[in-house]
């Protein structure tokens, strides 16, 4: 039986990878995240101030340095968002740290270069060289696991604190017992801790790994944009509007380093 329950609880958590990334970026159970919102909100904000005041300094310490550095890499977690004048911000675009980060890659070829990525993503990936789209998609399904991971993690906390909450409700109001249990409130209280362990280190994990993806599909869309201009423009769809002024401007700004 336990190892049915074991297999039975992996295929759930795996065949709902959607949904648990809906939930971690924020889209999902808005409530559970809505306090991580705002202090993404608050951190961004510091951390804006932070590296006004330090790029202000003219002459550095080493210690100022290092701080400035930090700052800038920690910056990079938030996407960056095109305002109507032109100029370009970073937001916390999606609720969680997380879903941040995979804003940060998801947006890329939108802000770089005013590509819809969710119309041409697979469009920009199999314009990538192969070795880039071979090591976005074994990133990526690495990132997957550990996301996974934490959430598993997460609902065996879940799961023991509620089995916790019904020995208190057995212990205090001498209720009659409903379901007999092998474990008692100490190993209940072991496994409630070590899910939140497994929860917040995979957690950790997961957005370094989402880090380095997002490095490697931004190289991949950088290298695949010139093919993807062309592709545009030879595309037998007739191009009006929008979008063929869109089309002039990134073939027009795909030049400049080429006149430059």
């Amino acid at each position: 039986m336990l190892i049915g329950e074991v297999i039975l609880f992996g295929l759930l958590v795996s065949s709902s990878v959607q949904w648990v990334y809906y939930v971690y970026e924020g889209f999902r159970l808005t409530k559970l995240t809505a306090l991580a919102h705002k202090w993404n909100c608050d951190r961004l904000q510091r951390l804006k101030v932070s590296f006004e005041r330090l790029q202000n300094i003219e002459k550095r310490s080493d210690d100022q340095r290092t701080e400035f550095y930090k700052v800038y890499e920690s910056l990079l977690d938030f996407p960056v968002t095109r305002r109507p004048d032109g100029s370009m911000v970073r937001e916390a675009e999606r609720a969680t740290r997380l879903g941040n980060i995979i804003a940060v890659y998801e947006l890329y070829p939108k802000t770089r270069y005013g590509v819809d990525s969710v119309l041409y993503w697979f469009h920009l990936l199999n314009l990538a060289p192969d070795n880039v789209r071979q090591d976005f998609s074994d990133q990526v399904s690495f990132a997957e696991s550990l996301v996974l991971t934490s959430f598993s993690g997460a609902l065996v906390a879940v799961l023991q604190a509620l089995v916790l909450i019904g020995f208190g409700i057995r212990i205090w109001f001498h209720a009659p017992v409903v379901v007999t249990l092998w474990i008692g409130p100490l190993a209940s209280l072991f496994l409630l801790g070590f899910g939140v362990v497994v929860w917040f280190l995979f957690y950790m994990f997961a957005m370094s790994a989402h880090r380095d993806a997002g490095k490697i599909f931004e190289s991949g869309v950088d290298v695949a944009m010139p093919k993807f201009v062309l592709w545009l423009a030879q595309v037998q769809a007739p191009l009006e509007g929008i979008a063929a002024e869109r089309l002039s401007k990134l073939t027009d700004y795909l030049k400049k380093p080429e006149s430059g």
